[in-house]
């Protein structure tokens, strides 16, 4: 079995204006790892609030809710009897948005954009800049916690699945903690997204 240290959150994150401030050290690691974004430049067409705005933003969170979705699909394949699901959920965890640093940089084209300006709905919107808002250092706290789990995830569905093979009893507490932490963990990381602009994500999803 495989022991990895795991990071959770107990509640439900408030929403983005009761957050205290992050201290320096968790804004500059959080500075860092933007090094490892895409450099996306928008020629300035996206003001905050513009329809251009909201669909570039909504656009920049399908390929997020994409991992949400496999890591729902691999949460009830590995629970399925038996393991009887655990070769696919293993073939989904191999696909390439789940190497590390793929996965950081899906989230970071995202993230690194985004800026909160309407007191009302905490908008997000496309903003840049290399100083981080508050809620941008939450982001990437949220989604380190997510890839703690995924790794954990992923090594142990491997081991599992060689428990299955040589014929022993399938050890399943560590699989299903993990499955369901990625999972929990995507459900607060998108608790940060205005609504509409989750809404229209979706939709661009299920367009594709």
């Amino acid at each position: 079995m495989y022991t990895f240290h795991v990071t959770f959150f107990s509640h439900p994150f408030p929403t983005p204006f009761t957050y205290p401030p992050l201290s320096k050290k968790y804004q500059q690691v959080r500075i860092w790892n933007q090094a490892e974004a895409d450099q996306l430049n928008y020629g300035g067409e996206l003001a905050p609030g513009s329809s251009k705005g909201r669909a570039a933003y909504a656009k920049l969170l399908v390929p997020v809710l994409e991992i949400e979705r496999d890591l729902q699909t691999t949460n009830d394949l590995v629970r399925q009897p038996n393991g009887a699901g655990l070769e696919k959920a293993n073939d989904i965890l191999s696909k390439s948005q789940f190497v590390k640093i793929n996965f950081k940089k899906v989230f970071n084209a995202f993230a690194d954009n985004i800026y909160y300006s309407d007191p009302d709905r905490a908008n997000l919107y496309l903003g840049g800049g290399a100083t981080p808002k508050n809620e941008q250092s939450i982001a990437y706290l949220l989604r380190n916690d997510v890839l703690t789990n995924l790794e954990a995830l992923q090594a142990e569905v491997i081991y599992v699945i060689k428990q299955q093979k040589g014929g022993e009893p399938l050890e399943t507490e560590d699989l299903y903690l993990y499955a369901q932490s990625c999972v929990d963990g995507m459900t607060k990381y998108l608790e940060l997204v205005p609504p509409g602009e989750l809404k229209m994500g979706r939709e661009l999803m299920a367009s594709n």
